[in-house]
């Protein structure tokens, strides 16, 4: 009981917190609507009982609305991870040189927290909440500035935007996702349902248990990995290819951009939905013996 008054409670404080950007909000919100049109019907149920039945994509939010409070600092760093190399001549991450030991990085926490999701002995709502985690840092993997140091990700390169002034991450993470999926749009929730749904469509294969067939799913860690190095590899070849410096990018530099953002926001969704899947296909629900509520049932390995 105790752990679901502490999850209504801070689930009335996030409400009134404005949503920051990592992928900007509606990038978040089509990251976790994709990955729930492939989940099984397990899945649906898994992450709704995890949840507490609130909306997944308001859910994969939560890492950003908490990074600032002071008991969640510790998360600050899960959002990216500083590759120390030199864009545009050469990209890529090496995981002792890149991700902090003491504070960790987007690929340590992707395995601690994909982990803690499928760990039966865990209290409902820190599986809740590292299910939450877990929704948010595989679209952050897929950024790729979240996987660059150069000019703290971007934060420091000063672009325009549609002659607006802002910075180079800036732009990836909010203004060309919301100038290509947003526009004309005034719901968000709207907007990325929308985007989730062009992107899914796009799939060749129609057979629900062969749509995720080959994605990485032997060790947390190492899959994660693997991603970011291929969000970096972006970083080369049109994020930082030529100097944007003052530029304003909402022309061709962002007709250039759109396939990157779709394919690495698809590529979140389904990589998301592919090891939700494999964790809750090993799922039994059992009578509530965790003294939370009706929903808040306890989980079983097999």
């Amino acid at each position: 009981m105790h752990s679901t008054i502490f999850a209504l409670c801070l689930s009335t404080i996030l409400s009134f917190l404005p949503p920051t950007a990592a992928w900007g909000s509606l990038g978040h919100r089509t990251v976790a609507y994709l990955a729930s049109t492939y989940f099984t019907p397990e899945s649906t149920r898994f992450t709704n009982r995890l949840l507490n039945g609130q909306d997944i994509s308001e859910a994969a939010l939560f890492p950003d609305k908490v990074r600032h409070m002071p008991q969640f600092a510790y998360s600050r760093g899960w959002h990216y991870i500083d590759a120390q190399d030199s864009p545009p001549q050469q990209c890529g991450i090496n995981m002792t040189r890149d991700c902090v030991i003491n504070t960790g990085c987007v690929v340590s926490a992707i395995a601690n927290h994909t982990g803690r999701v499928a760990d039966p002995s865990l209290p409902h709502y820190l599986r809740g909440q590292s299910l939450r985690f877990m929704l948010h840092f595989f679209g952050d993997v897929h950024q790729p500035l979240h996987t660059e140091a150069e000019d703290r990700g971007g934060n420091e390169y000063e672009v325009a935007f549609d002659g607006r002034r802002t910075n180079l991450h800036s732009v990836w993470d909010t203004l060309i996702p919301h100038k290509y999926a947003g526009t004309g749009h005034d719901d968000e929730f709207v907007a990325a349902w929308l985007w989730a749904q062009r992107l899914s469509g796009d799939d060749d294969v129609d057979d629900d248990e062969t749509r995720l067939e080959g994605e990485c799913l032997h060790d947390a860690a190492d899959c994660a990995l693997s991603w970011a190095r291929e969000a970096n590899s972006y970083v080369c070849s049109h994020v930082l290819a030529h100097d944007v410096h003052g530029q304003d990018l909402g022309g061709e530099y962002y007709q250039g951009a759109i396939p990157v953002v779709n394919e690495m926001v698809r590529k979140a969704g389904r990589r998301l939905a592919a090891w939700i899947n494999f964790i809750s296909a090993n799922y039994t629900t059992t009578t509530d013996d965790a003294g939370d509520l009706d929903v808040n049932h306890a989980i079983q390995i097999q």
